[in-house]
């Protein structure tokens, strides 16, 4: 039997037809997403793939509790499930690679998934987070460059598929290509909320503030309701206002959309809340009582290493908050894990290389230890990339390294960073006023 892109799949028709939808639903970052995959062993136990996209769905959170639970997904695969064929396998050592920590084991695995098996669409999107958590950003366009032109462009799938590459080509730099591609992927299915979100990257990347605004007003009935990715793309939003100085539009959409007393406490929003509080803050906004329940929420949350990008958004909420002793808590965690015996995994090298330097600078920001800041930052800031996430969040750094240079009175190199910044994003209105204070210095 095959699955909806032709591969040979291990399972019943009953199996197939709900990978097959569950698969969909992902593409569509559809809330009911996880009720969709859990319903694929439920209705085949002998199909392997339905364990390992729930294994793959727990890793895909960032948060390990989730992560360690897809341990049991791939047990009870070992004891329920008929015997995978060589790509399901394959699809089993990415998930258990992951599972242990290598990352980019996993990442390796499934490029060779899709160089065997091309439209292996669930290999193609895991394979491109994961790229995105391991800051990968030349691979997030090569994974699909050599694979989309092997496809049949009329598939369901194509389309998202094509959004995914749009991001890729805009974090490797090709903005133009990165545009068309991302417009004509959200021209063919109105709710790629992950294409209309690579078209805003490449906006605010290239500093189209306007412009942004404009894509995101017409397009809000495609990303606001029904996904969730509402809660990133109203953050991007929320930055093309910060250009504007609108912090009191920025707010209202924290308010509505990023974090209010509806949200859950899950990573990958709350590191969405802690990245925008901290630009307001960084630039004197005073934003309320917020930053209070935000770090309630990060410390209810399992703050063992697991994913580094993570526990600095976390450290970002706990110094502005006033909770000093949960970040020095979070240094001394972190200095703990790099200095265990045992494999190099690879949120332990992120750690080693950048997250730890990071979170130390975060601390000593908030102490007014400004040079000490700078002195962390400034060495890692052109290997901040291997952190994760897009070139967009991994700013917050840049700006913190900017804030912290002059607020210690280096204000040569300070000019220098914001000079650069200008040259790649000459409409900036952030840069723009940074550099004049600078140079009036």
């Amino acid at each position: 039997m095959r699955d909806g892109v032709g591969l040979e799949f291990t399972g019943t028709t009953t199996g197939i037809s709900a990978f097959d939808d569950a698969l969909l639903a992902l593409l569509r970052f559809q809330p009911d997403v996880g009720s969709k995959v859990g319903n694929i062993a439920m209705v085949d136990p002998s199909g392997p793939m339905g364990y390992v996209f729930s294994a793959y769905l727990g890793l895909l959170s960032s948060e390990r509790p989730d992560g360690l639970a897809a341990i049991d997904q791939l047990n009870a695969l070992e004891q329920h499930a008929a015997k995978p064929n060589e790509r399901e396998q394959m699809h089993i050592e990415a998930a258990r690679s992951w599972v242990s920590g290598d990352m980019r084991s996993a990442a390796q695995t499934l490029d060779g998934i899709n160089a065997a098996y091309p439209t292996d669409t669930l290999a193609l999107y895991v394979g491109h987070q994961l790229d995105f958590f391991t800051g990968s950003s030349q691979h997030l366009n090569d994974r699909f460059a050599s694979v989309l032109p092997q496809w049949d462009d009329t598939h369901v799938h194509y389309g998202y598929l094509s959004g995914m590459w749009a991001f890729g080509l805009e974090e490797s730099g090709n903005y133009a290509k990165a545009e068309d591609v991302g417009r004509r992927a959200v021209d063919s299915n109105h709710d790629d909320v992950w294409g209309i979100h690579a078209v805003i990257h490449v906006l605010e990347m290239m500093g189209r503030v306007e412009d942004g605004l404009i894509y995101l007003n017409e397009r809000q009935d495609d990303w606001m309701k029904g996904n969730f990715l509402n809660v990133h793309n109203s953050w991007h939003n929320a930055l093309f206002l910060l250009e504007h100085e609108d912090y009191a539009g920025a707010l209202a959409l924290y308010d509505l959309f990023i974090r209010n007393e509806g949200s859950a406490d899950v990573a990958m929003e709350m590191l969405d809340a802690s990245a925008l509080l901290w630009r307001l803050h960084l630039d004197g906004v005073d934003v309320a009582n917020r930053w209070q329940p935000l770090a309630e929420g990060w410390a209810t949350r399992d703050l063992e290493p697991w994913y580094v990008f993570n526990d600095m958004h976390a450290a970002l909420a706990f110094v502005a908050s006033g909770r000093m002793p949960d970040a020095e808590a979070m240094v001394s965690r972190l200095q703990d894990y790099v200095a265990q015996p045992g494999p190099l995994v690879t949120n332990k090298d992120m750690v080693m290389r950048v997250g730890l330097p990071i979170v130390r600078a975060i601390v000593a920001h908030d102490k007014g230890n400004y040079a000490e800041c700078a002195n962390l930052l400034d060495p890692i800031r052109d290997h901040v990339v291997i952190l994760g996430g897009s070139h967009a969040q991994r700013d917050v750094v840049q700006r913190t390294l900017i804030d912290a240079l002059q607020k210690s009175g280096n204000h040569a190199r300070a000019e220098q960073l914001l000079r650069e910044r200008l040259r790649d994003r000459p409409t900036s209105v952030w840069s723009s006023k940074r550099l004049a204070r600078s140079v009036s210095s």
